[in-house]
């Protein structure tokens, strides 16, 4: 049975994922936390390289293919905008809202 994550990782707009990819990057390379288990965060990176050339997104320029590629999202920098929507999702993660 598929995580209510991963249906949500499914169903969004391929748009929406630029700024999930960033913000899990940022909370797990820079402050060790997670939202997404490693398969989640895996199929995340596969859709939004094979939906590549199709994605808009103000964020997009952050990002780079070998990353996706590789699953990974280290060595990012971040806006200040992407940091503040990262701990506000890691807040509503943990306190289960």
């Amino acid at each position: 049975m598929a995580s209510h994550k991963m249906e949500v990782l499914t169903d969004i707009s391929i748009h929406r994922l630029v700024p999930l990819y960033l913000m899990s990057s940022y909370l797990y390379y820079e402050c060790d936390k997670n939202v997404l288990d490693d398969v989640e965060f895996d199929y995340l990176c596969k859709r939004l390289l094979d939906n590549w050339n199709d994605v808009r997104h103000i964020h997009k320029h952050l990002i780079d293919k070998d990353n996706l590629k590789a699953g990974s999202g280290y060595g990012i920098t971040y806006t200040n905008r992407i940091i503040g929507g990262a701990m506000s999702w890691y807040k509503q993660e943990t306190n289960g809202e």
